[in-house]
């Protein structure tokens, strides 16, 4: 779970319908271990930690007027499965087979590169409101290309309405930043692209009404961890 910080005290906020059962709390879900990670000072989100962290390396203008560092993601990666998950099997029984990734925004782009680009440390992908516009959509240009993965068994892809298509009126230039990042309708597609590209893996698309970015880091946290700890998961 990444951007551990802020996304692990909601696993305890109240737990929301819709994708899985109400029953679907801690209490009732299989063993399992919840793994949050965060960064250095314990702020929810660090930005320029997570643009370092999570994005693959840009091929164009990043898009991100905040941060100035980019391209770690490999590096995170290798510290994720070659470093902190050896010292974790070393004090709990981990099955390998059952492992799952849960990302928000550049966390989410995180997730998509790593289902993509090596998706056999995972089974599982849980991705909310992924960056897909991140050096001008370069995950997007590179599934047209090939969006084929291995070793995967379920991606969940999420984003808000609002995130492109607001249901209120905003100030023009608010609706010019939401219409070029194109949240909704590059998330979209993506999923048609990676489900036809990997026809046995479970594809599941979250357009969720009347949410905007930030709340689809609480639609997920809960859902994300049902999905993880339970054997058979639906998206009713």
């Amino acid at each position: 779970m990444l951007d551990g910080d802020a996304s692990f005290p909601l696993v305890f906020s109240k737990p929301a319908g819709g994708l899985f059962p109400p029953a679907s709390t801690p209490a009732d879900l299989g063993t399992g271990l919840t793994v949050a990670i965060g960064f250095p000072g314990g702020t929810p989100f660090d930005a320029p930690a997570r643009s370092r962290n999570y994005t693959p390396q840009p091929d164009q203008e990043t898009g991100d007027i905040v941060s100035s560092v980019f391209g770690g993601a490999r590096d995170f990666l290798y510290f994720l499965v070659e470093e902190l998950r050896p010292a974790l099997a070393a004090l709990y029984p981990l099955d390998p087979t059952r492992n799952t990734l849960f990302g928000f925004s550049y966390g989410g782009l995180f997730t998509v590169h790593t289902l993509l680009h090596c998706p056999g440390h995972f089974q599982r992908y849980w991705a909310a409101s992924p960056s897909l516009w991140f050096s001008d959509a370069l995950m997007m240009r590179r599934m047209r290309e090939d969006a084929s993965t291995r070793a995967a068994e379920r991606l969940v892809i999420t984003v808000g309405k609002d995130e492109q298509y607001a249901t209120h009126a905003l100030p023009a230039g608010r609706q010019d930043h939401l219409s070029r990042r194109a949240m909704v309708d590059n998330i979209t597609e993506a999923a048609g692209l990676i489900a036809r590209a990997n026809p046995t893996m479970k594809v599941d698309l979250i357009v969720a009404a009347d949410h905007d970015h930030f709340d689809m880091l609480l639609h997920g946290v809960r859902r994300a961890q049902a999905m993880a700890f339970t054997e058979a998961d639906s998206a009713d």
